[in-house]
């Protein structure tokens, strides 16, 4: 397969990518710097305009499909330009997604819990590397999403469960149920609800839910996967809210999630730690 993504330039608080043959402006809040070419910065055929509300609208200067599918890292996906911004695909996460791929060729049958699973790019990679996967996520849109793109990639007859709730609810009863995971994925936001209207707040909610996850992998997960794009979390802060809680001796890689852009340069796009035993 053959990326259908690319990150030409960044800067001045935007990116521009190329996504399946689109031309595409987005806001981009982490690219507070100087753009690297900026007279490429034409021809689109969508920009999207971001709100004081958090939302915003897309200014179509060309047709653009309702969505269309792309093929990244050797997995497919629906994309859709939703009034948010997003698009359905975090490239970021290739890196993390090629981890998961390394520990399916060492050790098959891992069973994973994907939280804050969105449009479902982990899960896919654990479903491809031959494990199982709970997939959870609060919008019942964004887990139908990611059902589809596991059918997209061939997936959909592998091992998973697809759950619309509120995490911490869920995992509470996961708890009750003496249920055990060997593989921890999860991605939180800054902000959300949850499928009935519960209240996250990374701040005061992401120490209870690792405490929590700790007891569904009796604190010896064979890896955990933990990024995040909130200011406060830097790499180092990640990787102390792992290791100050598992019991067993691991390999820690902890860094900047990024995404090559065409000039060579990195966009700075969250943290992320990853360990594994």
């Amino acid at each position: 397969m053959t990326k259908s993504y690319e990150l030409l330039d960044s800067g001045d608080l935007s990116k521009l990518e190329i996504v399946g043959g689109y031309k595409l402006h987005r806001s981009s809040p982490t690219s507070a710097y100087g753009k690297e070419t900026p007279e490429i910065w034409n021809d689109l055929h969508a920009h999207y305009i971001k709100n004081d509300s958090g939302s915003g609208h897309w200014n179509f200067q060309k047709k653009v499909p309702e969505s269309f599918t792309i093929e990244f890292s050797k997995l497919t996906f629906k994309i859709k330009l939703t009034p948010f911004g997003h698009i359905g695909l975090f490239p970021e996460q290739e890196t993390n997604w090629n981890r998961i791929r390394e520990i399916g060729k060492k050790k098959q049958g891992l069973e994973v819990l994907n939280l804050f699973a969105y449009s479902g790019g982990s899960t896919l990679a654990c479903l491809d590397a031959g494990m199982s996967v709970c997939h959870v996520d609060a919008s019942k849109g964004m887990v139908d999403w990611a059902r589809e793109n596991a059918k997209l990639s061939g997936l959909d007859s592998k091992p998973v469960r697809w759950i619309v709730d509120d995490v911490m609810k869920f995992i509470r009863r996961e708890i009750k149920r003496g249920k055990k995971y060997q593989g921890l994925i999860l991605d939180p936001p800054s902000f959300g609800r949850g499928s009935k209207g519960e209240v996250w707040k990374i701040e005061e909610n992401l120490s209870e839910l690792m405490d929590a996850l700790m007891e569904l992998s009796d604190s010896k997960p064979e890896f955990v996967i933990l990024s995040c794009h909130s200011q406060g979390f830097s790499p180092l802060t990640l990787e102390r809210i792992l290791s100050s809680r598992i019991k067993t001796k691991g390999n820690y890689q902890t860094s900047e999630l990024f995404i090559p852009e065409k000039s060579g340069k990195k966009y700075p796009a969250g943290f992320c730690t990853f360990f594994s035993k």
